[in-house]
């Protein structure tokens, strides 16, 4: 049965999901460096409100009236369970953040405290390498359920951050960028494993700071990205956004930056965090641009990579 509820400008429907909740997630659009990984879907759509600008949601749900969170939580999580016991598989990594914020719903459907004891009963207990990440734009409200609790190995928290004038213009409904990072910080004090994202990095604002911050917490591993665009994802974003991004005639590719916009965009912010910080990676980028950057494709050290 669906209910309905309203938060902000969203429309949240609770309803039973029918579909399988694990898949894999293969859609790398070509001549991108993109590792395969393993898609939770516990709900379509995000609850911050307003939604980033630049949010690819907005044409990955285009057809999709509200924002769907999935109840039926012991299904999911027997799959799950199901998950961790597989061996040979081509990622042991299940995102929860690819078809939506990883914690956005958890006042409507309370989900993260299971899934953390479940991988940590099944995955960590039994030296399994199977990883649960967490990809989230939120801070200290959002991640109570993580300060509360005593930190899993086989649980990555990922927090996307851009410089603060970009986050005030363009991530409006998320947490504030010094929010972002200080929740990191105590969540790194407790034991969590922790990535950063500074991703969609943005013509017209000084990376500097936030490149600085980012070196200081010394996270397990940074992911880079520039903004791009999915076809069709204009027609859904502020007129004028994707004006600097050079379209693309591939199909399923992207409209980036100009290469030379996004090498300088990365150049900057590796020397500002210092290459021996940590694993770098890139985030749907190309292949030529990881290796001018002297990057490791083989190793693929993303954010969504084992």
């Amino acid at each position: 049965m669906k209910q309905k509820k309203k938060t902000g400008e969203h429309q949240v429907i609770l309803r039973d999901r029918k579909s399988n909740f694990v898949e894999i997630f293969r859609t790398t659009p070509p001549r991108t460096v993109c590792p395969n990984f393993f898609v939770l879907a516990h709900a379509d759509g995000c609850a911050f409100a307003p939604r980033c600008s630049y949010c690819y949601l907005k044409s990955s749900f285009r057809h999709v009236r509200g924002q769907h969170v999935f109840t039926n939580a012991d299904r999911m999580l027997r799959q799950v369970r199901a998950w961790i016991k597989r061996d040979r598989l081509e990622s042991y990594i299940l995102n929860t953040g690819n078809l939506s914020d990883s914690l956005t719903f958890e006042k409507f459907r309370p989900l993260m405290n299971d899934l953390v004891d479940l991988f940590r009963r099944e995955a960590e207990a039994k030296g399994r390498k199977h990883t649960l990440l967490i990809v989230t734009k939120g801070g200290l409200k959002e991640c109570r359920v993580f300060l509360k609790a005593k930190s899993c190995a086989n649980v990555v928290i990922s927090f996307s951050v851009n410089d603060p004038d970009a986050a005030k213009q363009h991530e409006a409904g998320a947490a504030p960028v010094k929010e972002r990072l200080r929740t990191a910080n105590l969540l790194k004090k407790k034991g969590w494993r922790i990535r950063m994202r500074i991703d969609p990095m943005m013509i017209g604002f000084d990376y500097t700071w936030i490149a600085r911050q980012v070196r200081k917490l010394k996270p397990e591993r940074i992911t880079l990205g520039t903004l791009r665009a999915e076809s069709g994802l204009e027609r859904f974003v502020k007129k004028g956004l994707f004006d600097e991004l050079e379209p693309t005639k591939e199909p399923r590719a992207m409209a980036r930056y100009p290469r030379a916009v996004r090498l300088a965009l990365y150049r900057k912010a590796i020397h500002d965090i210092g290459r021996k910080t940590c694993p770098f990676g890139l985030c749907e980028e190309t292949r030529d641009v990881w290796l001018e950057l002297g990057l490791d494709i083989e190793a693929k050290s993303c954010n969504c990579g084992s």
